[in-house]
């Protein structure tokens, strides 16, 4: 096909190249499509990442929180208010040891386990000697695929 154009009396003859240019605006368009669905796939990748990482360090933090909070339940075990004094080896060994305290319905986060041992005494042989006791809990949050533990121990001195 040929178009006669003319501007200001200049005429020029040109042919069309419809046909032979559409094919390459269809593969540029096809390499477009491709690129731009690698790169929205990737940054869904990453975004997902993120997404796992933030909820992994927020049920830490929540798991770090819990094994404290039982510590401290524990703690109040050996050094209960208004007693004059307790055998904190007793309640080591009896109260503490294999308890679980209660943690809050629906945090999605429990109390594994909780041990208190006597590791020792504190300058032994001498009028100042103490006892040393560890208290440690194990704490867990999340459920399935995401999941976190945390283990705190606190050091008591009778």
């Amino acid at each position: 096909m040929v178009n006669v154009v003319c501007i200001n009396k200049m005429c020029r003859c040109s042919m069309s190249h419809r046909k032979n240019s559409s094919g390459n605006v269809l593969i540029i368009v096809l390499f477009v499509i491709i690129v731009m669905g690698y790169l929205a796939s990737s940054l869904m990748k990453v975004t997902w990442s993120n997404q796992s990482g933030l909820t992994r360090e927020f049920l830490g933090t929540k798991a770090w929180f819990v094994a404290q909070s039982a510590n401290e339940w524990a703690l109040t075990k050996m050094y209960p208010l208004n007693a004059s004094t307790t055998d904190i080896a007793a309640v080591c060994s009896g109260e503490v040891s294999g308890a679980i305290p209660p943690v809050a319905v629906g945090s999605r986060c429990e109390v594994n386990a909780m041990a208190c041992t006597n590791i020792g005494t504190f300058n032994e042989g001498t009028p100042d000697a103490e006892s040393l006791f560890k208290v440690q809990a194990t704490a867990t949050c999340g459920s399935g695929v995401i999941q976190v533990q945390r283990q705190q121990e606190v050091w008591v001195k009778d």
